[in-house]
């Protein structure tokens, strides 16, 4: 037993050698570090609107309008990508994201109506360079390349456990520097530090040489392809499912913030909502090591029971470190989970179109943390932070039952772990 525990280990070792050999060692930092603009988005205009204008409620509609933009212009980023190349997209959204960017500040600040502020944050929204399923679909090309059946599935899986770490390691990040820029500073720093992101590590990123790789794939295999894109059943599937587990996070979100306002430290809600995804990158960097008869449909459903758990848990704990251990809990679930889609969304995704799903898959679960940050903004500030893990826990449960329709509908389709 010990034996097939070593070779699966030095495998996963072998793997991920392969992958750093194929990008460069320095492909690694730049590709996290330029996620951090578009983790910092949603939590960055929540905190800055709260803290200039004082309303929860208010915070959460402009949240949820950066996210509207995101899922309006992500998946279009992604299907132009696939079909012009990822450096083009990169480097014009990121130049369209420091100038609005730079436009919320000002009507924030000033004496402009909500709806103009909530129509310049969509615009945030719409243009924050997602440089996470870009990368994605730069290391799925680079794991497609493996000889066999067997190693790149293994390799798929390296690739989506070591991206979904990541991806909440800049999740746990994003928030926390925008608490910790927020208290030190002052609200405007966050978004500050994401121009200064963009310009640079974004820049760097769009420039990598393994965005020409990518975008030459991409671009072979869908030539004359339309850029609107008709997708799979069960992609569509993990579409509904990724909306919910944005969901999750924005409700969850919102009801952290009410409940730090509750004990007069609201500045510090970004650094407690940081919690959520500690548990997350543990079991994000351990998946690629379970046992592969534990495939990724059993995963969904065993890991969104525990998410769902643990929510549910949040509505009767009423301690700031008791908080802080189940949203820890909480991110072990959900971080699981998302593995789980992310990867099932990468097996699913038509010829040459890597990059579009991807993108769609994680535009959806931005609009789902959006559109739950405005409506769990307004529940959580009506009726307290209790209502407002509530609602969280009643979302959770939703991931969960998709988990099954989609063990039911698609179990018979291969879905290697």
């Amino acid at each position: 037993m010990s034996s097939g525990r070593e070779a699966v280990t030095g495998g996963l070792r072998a793997d991920a050698r392969s992958l750093a050999r194929h990008t460069g060692v320095g492909y690694f930092p730049i590709a996290f570090i330029g996620r951090l603009p578009f983790a910092m988005m949603v939590v960055g205009v929540l905190t800055l609107v709260v803290s200039v204008r004082g309303s929860v409620a208010e915070a959460g509609l402009v949240a949820a309008a950066a996210g509207i933009g995101t899922a309006v212009c992500g998946p279009l980023a992604g299907s132009l990508a696939d079909r012009v190349g990822q450096r083009a997209v990169l480097l014009a959204s990121g130049a369209l994201s420091v100038v609005a960017a730079a436009g919320l500040l000002a009507v924030v600040y000033g004496e402009t109506p909500i709806a103009v502020v909530a129509l310049v944050a969509f615009a945030v929204g719409g243009t924050t360079p997602q440089v996470a399923p870009f990368s994605r679909s730069r290391l799925v090309g680079v794991s497609a390349r493996a000889r066999t059946p067997e190693r790149r599935s293994r390799a798929l899986s390296v690739v989506m456990s070591y991206e979904s770490a990541v991806d909440e390691a800049s999740f746990v990040l994003g928030p926390v520097l925008v608490g910790a820029l927020t208290v030190v500073f002052a609200p405007w720093a966050p978004l500050a530090l994401s121009i200064a992101l963009t310009v640079t590590v974004v820049a760097a990123f769009a420039v990598h040489r393994t965005a020409g790789a990518a975008s030459a794939a991409a671009v072979a295999a869908t030539p004359r392809a339309p850029l609107r894109v008709v997708f799979p059943a069960e992609v569509r599937l993990l579409i509904g499912a990724m909306l919910l587990v944005g969901g999750i996070f924005g409700s969850m979100l919102t009801a952290v913030t009410a409940f730090m306002v509750e004990r007069g430290q609201g500045e510090q809600a970004g650094i407690l909502y940081g919690a959520m995804s500690l548990g997350a990158i543990v079991v994000a960097l351990l998946t690629a090591a379970l046992p592969p008869r534990f495939g990724l449909r059993p995963r969904w459903i065993v890991f969104a029971a525990l998410g769902a758990a643990a929510c549910a848990l949040l509505v009767v704990v009423d301690a700031v470190p008791l908080v802080a251990l189940v949203l820890a809990l909480s991110g072990v679930g959900v971080g699981a989970t998302l593995v789980g889609l992310f990867n099932l969304g990468a097996l699913a995704a038509p010829a040459g179109r890597s990059t579009t799903v991807l993108t769609t898959l994680q535009s959806s679960l931005v609009v789902g943390q959006a559109l739950a940050s405005a409506s769990g903004g307004a529940i959580a500030q009506a009726a307290g932070s209790g209502a407002g893990f509530a609602v969280t826990a009643a979302i959770a449960c939703g991931v969960l039952v998709l988990g099954v329709v989609d063990r039911l509908a698609f179990g018979r389709v291969s879905a290697p772990a």
